[in-house]
């Protein structure tokens, strides 16, 4: 049967791959009846009667005899053609011929046949119109009508998937009923009714389906009828009393409920059932979503006895003895990951993480060296990046990012961005700067590296070298939006070339119209230019959408200078009551002797 795939909550960045019911509904089985697609079944040894063997259950006891279909005279080149290109392994032109064919010939046989090598490419556009096809075709081909199921759900197209599901449990099949629901939250209500009308008929049809009760109790768990999900899930569990699917919906129902002891059937299906290692697995993978780490790790380490070399099994109890602070423990598991040479770099990346929290530095910094491109390389070169400089290393810090950019030089230009920032986060500015102009050897366009040693520029007050990276910028593309703001603010507030600027932050407003940080930039300069009823509203615009402290500062020096100063007061207050700490407020209201006690309370 294939399980019911549901997510619940899962723990926080450590245990990410936690609870799901079961298996995928958005993938295609690479098999037409059950029979998996390789090379052998699609070039030369494979008969159209090996293409044709029905799977066990779905088509009968006996297969259903091929019947000899004439090849038309127009047709006959094209497949000869065919069979010489999959001969010569030019799967996708051999692909299109027999697709077309295939449309064309009433011929199941030639039909599965296309089927198969669409499968076999993951050609999703062909696949599933010939699985459309052959389900007309032949009307005891029970997989061809699942797998059109399946296929209408992947492509969003649910009414007529359920057609297909009815058509594949006449013609023998079992059917993923719960994959129908997967998109249920996100229909529109007429739709979610006609589809809870269909899934009842299927129910009532088929009583004694346990994945049409499955997907029976998930609708109702879906509308909130949870006694009537449970006696659904009740009812499956007495044809089957070991589906884990069913006992893990059974319990998140429980769950949702907030009732006693949930995890009691579970945990009895559980110790009933010591060899179901799916049910344990899902066992696991619940009580660690829901934080009940101790009791997960016991089922975790009961898994790894039976599969002693399923490197998931040792991922998941390094992870959370990594949240439960044993970190021995955890070292344990990540070495063997290492030893299986299995998950490698996830492994490299927590023994970092193990090392970090052991402040043990050196360690830490050797394991996130290790960590190769893919999902966390990045934090770990930030984690080794961090390290170093703290120790007052630059050089060992230079030397991590050397080294990541070796091992990963597709991520070059992200990786000098990133060291500048971890310099500039120690007030390295002048190293920043240095960085980001070694990047710009390698990336002389790099509207990035640019932008990001213009800021570094500003920070030291170097407005030349920013103004001359801004333009850079703006030579290469000319409508950027943010750098005609930041060149357009820099000049206001750095320089008295308030017409200059004005042209273009008016110009960054026309390309992100309502962007409350430009609309705070016309403001100002529009203060400064002394055009006061335009500068106030653009800057109130500002405010509304954006309440921070800097255009609160502006906001208010607006007002006082035009004599609205109860108005400036009221801003003022109500901004440092919540920025007790803003330089831009206080220093707008020192630099304007304003006294905000003068504002009489609300």
């Amino acid at each position: 049967m294939t399980p019911l795939r549901h997510a619940v909550n899962t723990l926080p960045y450590l245990l990410l791959p936690l609870l799901l019911l079961g298996g995928c509904t958005g993938t295609t089985q690479r098999a037409v009846n059950g029979v998996d697609t390789d090379e052998s079944t699609l070039v030369g040894g494979a008969s159209d009667s090996d293409l044709g063997q029905p799977s066990q259950g779905q088509r009968g006891d006996e297969a259903t005899p091929t019947v000899e279909v004439p090849i038309p005279e127009s047709s006959l080149l094209p497949l000869l053609t065919a069979e010489f290109l999959l001969r010569e392994r030019e799967y996708d032109g051999a692909l299109s011929i027999l697709a077309e064919q295939a449309m064309l010939l009433d011929d199941p046989e030639l039909t599965r046949r296309a089927l198969r090598l669409a499968e076999f490419r993951q050609n999703e556009e062909l696949t599933l119109p010939l699985a459309l096809r052959l389900a007309v075709q032949d009307s005891s081909d029970a997989a061809a009508s699942a797998t059109s199921m399946a296929l209408l759900i992947r492509a969003g197209r649910i009414e007529e998937a359920v057609t297909y599901a009815r058509q594949a449990l006449e013609r023998g099949a079992e059917v993923n009923a719960p994959a129908l629901l997967v998109s249920f939250r996100d229909m529109p209500s007429a739709e979610q009714e006609r589809l809870a009308e269909a899934i009842e008929a299927l129910a009532q049809d088929w009583p004694d389906s346990p994945d049409v009760g499955i997907a029976l109790a998930f609708l109702h768990r879906e509308q909130g009828r949870y006694t009537q999900c449970l006696e659904d899930l009740d009812q499956v569990l007495a044809l089957v009393p070991d589906d884990d699917r069913a006992l893990i919906l059974w319990t998140q129902v429980k769950l949702d409920t907030d009732a006693k002891e949930p995890f009691d059937r579970l945990h009895r299906a559980v110790n009933s059932y010591p060899d179901n290692e799916a049910m344990r697995l899902q066992y696991a993978r619940l009580l660690a979503s829901e934080k009940k780490l101790a009791e997960a790790r016991r089922e975790f380490d009961a898994l790894r006895t039976i599969s002693p070399r399923n490197g998931d099994y040792l991922y998941s109890l390094a992870l959370i003895d990594l949240e439960l602070a044993h970190y021995d423990d955890a070292e344990q598991w990540l070495k063997a990951l290492l030893a299986l040479e299995q998950r490698v770099d996830e492994a490299y990346y927590y023994l970092g993480r193990v090392a970090s929290a052991r402040d043990d530095t050196e360690a830490a910094v050797a394991a996130f060296k290790k960590v190769g491109p893919g999902r966390e390389f990045s934090d770990a070169t930030r984690r080794a990046g961090r390290l170093t400089l703290a120790q007052g290393d630059l050089t060992g810090f230079a030397e991590v990012f050397h080294a990541a950019r070796a091992t990963s030089p597709g991520q070059a230009e992200a990786l000098f961005l990133l060291q500048a920032e971890l310099l500039q986060e120690r007030d390295l500015i002048a190293d920043a700067i240095k960085v980001l102009s070694e990047g710009l050897q390698d990336f002389p366009e790099s509207l990035s590296l640019l932008y990001a040693r213009a800021m570094a520029e500003e920070t030291i007050g170097n407005i030349d070298a920013m103004e001359v990276d801004l333009r850079a910028v703006l030579s290469l593309d000319a409508n950027n939006a943010t750098t005609l703001n930041a060149l357009g603010y820099t000049l206001t507030i750095h320089t008295t070339r308030y017409a200059e600027a004005a042209e273009l932050i008016e110009r960054a407003l026309t390309l992100s119209p309502g962007e409350p940080a430009i609309l705070d930039s016309l403001g100002w300069v529009y203060f400064k230019l002394g055009r006061n009823n335009q500068a106030i509203d653009l800057l109130q615009q500002a405010y509304d959408k954006f309440p921070d402290p800097e255009v609160a500062a502006h906001l208010g020096e607006a007002l006082w200078s035009t004599g609205k100063r109860d108005a400036a007061r009221v801003i003022w207050r109500g901004s440092l009551e919540r920025h007790p700490d803003s330089t831009h407020l206080t220093s707008a209201i020192e630099r304007l002797g304003a006294d905000l006690d003068a504002l009489p309370d609300d």
